[in-house]
């Protein structure tokens, strides 16, 4: 007889608390990108881009995704692609 090891299922409440930040910061890099009186803009909006790449990271890691070799843009679109496909919403 074959056994499986099955990967533990995250945590739904945390799984749920990821998507509400990732959704906070997707907002929040929008708002960056179209609010030209903001002081410091670059500053705020290449820190928001930085804490969103993160947490997507620790997306793949409760979705079980491997996080691929890629650039930050490039990994971002495989990342929430890969992400939306298993369900994912923001």
């Amino acid at each position: 007889m074959l056994l499986r090891r099955t990967r533990p299922q995250p945590d739904p409440m945390e799984t749920l608390v990821v998507q509400w930040r990732l959704s906070r910061l997707a907002w929040e890099i929008r708002r960056l990108e179209t609010d030209e009186s903001r002081w410091a803009r670059a500053h705020h909006l290449r820190a928001a881009e930085i804490a969103y790449d993160d947490l997507l990271v620790e997306a793949c890691a409760l979705a079980g995704i491997p996080v691929p070799a890629a650039t930050p843009p490039v990994r971002r679109l495989i990342i929430e692609s890969d992400l939306r496909v298993r369900g994912w919403t923001w």
